[in-house]
């Protein structure tokens, strides 16, 4: 009798230990799939940087990390309007080529037409616009994939910068004022202003956002979903700051890229818009039932992630000082779709925050920037670079497993 309690209770224990070891794992796995995604990534990150510091010390130093800092935004501005597509459950392979074609139309308008910079600025981006919003007409209205439609943009995209571009192959920008977008840098003072902005408006989300969930009955720690947040964003942030300054001050395309990042916060966690992507990516019949207007969302959405490209093409032009026919090209594609992922953006929808696209864009520029100051050859990079794909898309499939099961 006493043999046949024991094992009871030993099967009651086996039970709720399973029990609890299940738990954690799912609280674990929901985590870092969900709010703390950027933790692993953090962590791979810092690995990096030791790795390569240790292959040479001059990575750290102020010179590297600005030129690091400008090298990442491109990808992060692509990476950006990708993961708002992602979100969606959607797919776009044009924003590489498209971004070539905006900068070929800012570079002929200003220097074959002699149109006013601001002028072919704003083309740049409106063509973007258009190009998005002609791609999202036609997922949209026609149901064609998304994967098929943006690969023919892309395709057509780089036929249309071999129109733009003169007989020469290319359009210099050296002496207009475009080139000042990626090659000036702000006054130490400023950079800490744009920085205490930052804090403002990303301090006001916050606040709202834990507003808006207690008046909705949900438990929020002011400690752990305000104040905590704030102060490390502070403390980075400074830091940041700091090194930057130490060289030559905030590069003027990171802080367009930092007030490119604090608006589609904004747009993602505290608008309408923003909860019907989620929606929609989480799941798209039950938007519908909702009386969610899906297809407009989509659309929007790509005239957004075209928008972003054109921007993305404007800094890459300025960067160079120039549009060639190699503009775009090579694996600007895949290191935008790379940062995407890795930074927490899912390819099964419904997950990601625009903050994935500057984890996953110095993760991806943090590798490229190492291997090129170890003088590692081409075929190394471009195989690292793969792997990182490979390995990324592999983790997203186990966490989206993991949260369903």
């Amino acid at each position: 009798m006493k043999n046949a309690n024991s094992l009871r209770v030993a099967k009651e224990a086996n039970v709720r230990d399973d029990r609890t070891g299940s738990d954690l794992r799912r609280r674990i796995v929901n985590g870092i799939s969900g709010r703390y995604r950027f933790v692993p990534v953090l962590i791979a990150i810092a690995l990096i940087w030791l790795f390569f510091y240790a292959m040479n010390d001059r990575f750290l130093s102020p010179r590297n990390l600005t030129n690091l800092a400008v090298q990442i935004v491109v990808t992060a501005v692509l990476a950006l309007g990708l993961v708002l597509v992602l979100i969606v459950k959607e797919i776009d392979l044009s924003v590489a080529a498209l971004s070539a074609v905006t900068a070929g139309v800012m570079g002929y308008l200003l220097v074959a037409v002699g149109l006013p910079s601001w002028l072919c600025l704003l083309a740049a981006i409106v063509t973007g616009s258009a190009v998005g919003l002609v791609q999202g007409l036609i997922i949209s209205r026609f149901r064609a994939p998304a994967f098929i439609v943006t690969l023919g943009t892309s395709l057509a995209m780089q036929g249309a910068l071999l129109l733009l571009l003169p007989r020469s192959g290319s359009i210099p920008l050296s002496g207009t004022d475009v080139q000042w977008i990626a090659n000036s840098f702000l006054p130490p003072a400023y950079g800490y202003l744009l920085l205490a902005v930052g804090i403002g408006v990303v301090a006001a989300l916050l606040v709202q956002s834990s507003n808006h969930k207690r008046r909705l009955g949900i438990h929020q720690s002011i400690l752990s979903n305000v104040l905590l947040p704030i102060l490390a964003l502070g403390l980075a942030g400074g830091v940041v700051v700091a090194v930057l300054n130490l060289d030559r001050g905030v590069p003027t395309p990171v802080a367009l890229l930092a007030v490119l990042l604090s608006s589609m916060a904004y747009v993602t966690t505290q608008t309408k818009f923003g909860v019907h992507l989620y929606a929609i990516g989480g799941n798209i019949e039950a938007s519908r039932r909702a009386a969610i207007n899906v297809g407009r969302v989509r659309i929007y959405t790509f005239v957004i992630a075209g928008a972003l490209a054109g921007i993305a093409g404007i800094i890459a032009a300025s960067r160079t000082l120039g549009v060639s026919a190699q503009s775009g090209s090579g694996t600007l594609l895949l290191e935008a779709v790379a940062a995407a992922v890795i930074g927490g953006a899912s390819l099964f929808g419904g997950r990601g925050s625009v903050w994935a696209a500057l984890l996953g864009a110095l993760l991806i520029g943090s590798i490229t920037n190492g291997l090129s100051l170890i003088s590692a050859p081409t075929e190394v990079k471009y195989l690292v670079q793969g792997l990182i794909l490979v390995l990324a898309v592999t983790a997203d499939g186990l966490l989206s497993k993991e949260a369903k099961s």
